[in-house]
C-alpha cells in the first residue's frame, strides 16, 4: 500500500468517525423536538374535536418561594387531565410506589430516577390544596414518546397514569366516557378562568 493510500484511508476513516460522533446527538436531539411537536399536536387536536379546554405550559404557586409546573392542562367534561411529558431513550422499569425508576438511556448506561408517577402525584395534591378543588377530579398523566419501553399499566392508586403518545386520545376518552357526572358548564368555566389567573400571576 503507498503512503498516499495510507492517507487517503486515514482521512476517510477519520470523516466517518467525525461523522458518527456528531450525527448521534443531532438525532437524538431531533428525535426529541419530533417528540414534543408529536405530543403537541395530537393533544391539540383532541381538545378541538372533543371541544375541550386547554392551558399549556402552566406554572402555579405552592408557596411564596416554590412553583410547580404542568406542560399542559385538558379540561374535559368529567376531569381534568395534568399533563407532564418525558422523552426516554430507551426505556423505564419500576413500581407505582418505588421512590426511585430504573431509566435505560442505552444498553449499557442505566441510572435511577425520580419516580414519574409520585413527581406527578406530589404536583397534583399542591394543586388540589391551593385551587380548592378536589384531588379526585384531577388525573395527572406522564405522557412518553412511543419507541419509550415502559408498562403502560402501571399506575399510582388508579388515577395516576404514565401513557405513550398513540394512546393518549383513546386514554383520555375512556375517562371521559366512565359513569361520573359531568363538571357543570359555569363550574368548569370559573375553573378554567382561576387557573388562567393563577398562570398568569407567576408568570
Amino acid at each position: 500500500m503507498t503512503p498516499e493510500l495510507t492517507i487517503t484511508l486515514i482521512v476517510i476513516l477519520v470523516f466517518i468517525s467525525l461523522a458518527l460522533f456528531i450525527s448521534i446527538p443531532i438525532n437524538l436531539i431531533l428525535k426529541k423536538r419530533y417528540f414534543r411537536y408529536t405530543y403537541y399536536y395530537k393533544i391539540r387536536k383532541l381538545v378541538d374535536i372533543c371541544d375541550f379546554r386547554l392551558i399549556n405550559n402552566f406554572y402555579f404557586q405552592i408557596d411564596e418561594s416554590t412553583q410547580a409546573h404542568f406542560d399542559h392542562v385538558i379540561f374535559g367534561q368529567k376531569y381534568i387531565y395534568l399533563i407532564t411529558s418525558k422523552f426516554y431513550r430507551q426505556g423505564l422499569l419500576g413500581k407505582p410506589n418505588d421512590e426511585s425508576w430504573l431509566y435505560f438511556k442505552n444498553k449499557k448506561n442505566r441510572v435511577y430516577i425520580e419516580n414519574p408517577l409520585q413527581k406527578n402525584e406530589l404536583r397534583t395534591e399542591k394543586l388540589a390544596l391551593v385551587s380548592g378543588i378536589g384531588r379526585e377530579l384531577f388525573i395527572p398523566i406522564v405522557i412518553v414518546n412511543n419507541d419509550c419501553i415502559v408498562n403502560e399499566r402501571v399506575n399510582l392508586n388508579k388515577n395516576n397514569f404514565i401513557v405513550k403518545i398513540k394512546n393518549i386520545k383513546k386514554f383520555i376518552n375512556h375517562f371521559e366516557k366512565s359513569d361520573v357526572s359531568e363538571i357543570n358548564d359555569a363550574q368548569l368555566q370559573n375553573v378554567v378562568y382561576m387557573f388562567d389567573k393563577k398562570k398568569n400571576k407567576v408568570g
